[in-house]
């Protein structure tokens, strides 16, 4: 078999001139998008380890290529063109830092989240964003994506965002920390195709300022485990069928096992529990849901419940919770606000005792 030959170039943009003391970072959008645009498929483009600073949105368009950060940043400037956007398939994004404002309002445009992924099979591996005027990463209805050891740091909107039909998709290790809205989400508008075959291995999520820790929000067949969840503003781990005004999709076949919430819904205008099953959208279902080998603890009282499942005015059916343990919490372990058969429990404990929950 004939050897394949990978091109690899290196980006070496030289700066002219001295720039005064406190003067704007210079702006190298052009310089950097007419290196990603010459690459051709099967191309490698390594980048110096430094910052490059971006005003534009910046836009992978050729399939099948490579870029190694090799440690650089890519700083944007401007909010309101602040992405990075991967329109081509096969594309793959390592060793990189990606950056933005946050010092604006709450952005939501393609055009603002710090990195769209919006080519089939696309990789990311080892890829930090450290603030976004929107979500950190927008996975927008795709399918094979990858996401190895992804992190999100100080976003605006959610820190990993998954919609539109997003498929077949796996995230390994993913970290979220200070986002503005839900750690890691999973959203299926109702007009939309529905999100489906999604696996997130040993997710951390570390505070939220607003929203939940990790969401499926309409969608099918989407396996969580091993979650480590901290200090979130809502509930813990959070599935649901949404009404007004989001009227987000059914959910079914989602599997929640093992792992840890600790100081989940710290606002006290929310009540969540730790983990909410909730079915609010009139004329669809929540239903084969699994949540087990779970510790929970130091929920606060204004929390009201550990676990909640809530149908009104959707219905739900086939939720199962087992081995769970509470620990250290000040709130009920388990409210059901749905028919009693639709809800399975086994195997609950409190602070080491075991309790009937129903």
């Amino acid at each position: 078999m004939a050897a394949v030959l990978t091109t690899t170039l290196v980006i070496a943009l030289a700066v002219h001139g001295v720039q005064a003391a406190h003067s704007a970072p210079p702006d190298e959008t052009v310089s950097l998008q007419a290196q990603f645009d010459q690459l051709r498929p099967g191309d490698t483009i390594r980048l110096e380890r430094r910052t490059y600073f971006h005003h534009g949105v910046l836009r992978i368009t050729v399939p099948g290529v490579r870029i190694d950060g090799n440690g650089a940043t890519l700083a944007a400037t401007n909010a309101p063109t602040s992405a990075v956007l991967i329109d081509a398939p096969g594309v793959s994004v390592t060793d990189v830092t990606l950056s933005a404002p946050t010092d604006g309002p709450r952005r939501t445009g393609l055009e603002q989240h710090k990195l769209v992924v919006g080519g089939n099979g696309v990789s990311l591996t080892d890829v930090t964003v450290d603030g976004s005027a929107a979500a950190g990463v927008f996975v927008d209805g795709v399918s094979g994506f990858h996401l190895t050891r992804v992190t999100v740091r100080d976003s605006l909107a959610d820190g990993i965002h998954m919609t539109d039909g997003a498929t077949n998709g796996t995230l390994e290790s993913p970290r979220t920390e200070r986002t503005g809205d839900d750690g890691v989400a999973v959203v299926s508008y109702g007009t939309d195709r529905p999100c489906a075959g999604i696996t997130i291995t040993a997710p951390v999520v570390e505070g939220t300022r607003w929203g939940r820790g990790i969401s499926v929000v309409g969608g099918r067949d989407v396996a969580i485990r091993d979650i480590t969840v901290s200090g979130t503003s809502g509930a813990g781990v959070y599935i649901a069928s949404e009404g007004d005004p989001y009227f987000t999709d059914s959910v079914a076949g989602i599997r929640v096992t093992g792992g840890t919430i600790a100081g989940a819904n710290t606002d006290p205008a929310v009540v969540h529990g730790a983990v909410l099953v909730y079915s609010g959208h009139a004329g669809h279902s929540v239903s084969g849901v699994s949540v087990s080998d779970l510790t929970i603890t130091a929920t606060p009282p204004t929390a009201q419940r550990g676990i909640g499942v809530i149908a009104k005015p959707g219905t739900v059916d086939a939720i199962a919770f087992r081995q769970i343990r509470l620990q250290d919490n000040g709130v009920r372990p388990l409210l059901v606000d749905a028919p009693a058969p639709a809800v399975e429990t086994s195997d609950f404990t409190v602070n080491g005792t075991p309790v009937d929950v129903r």
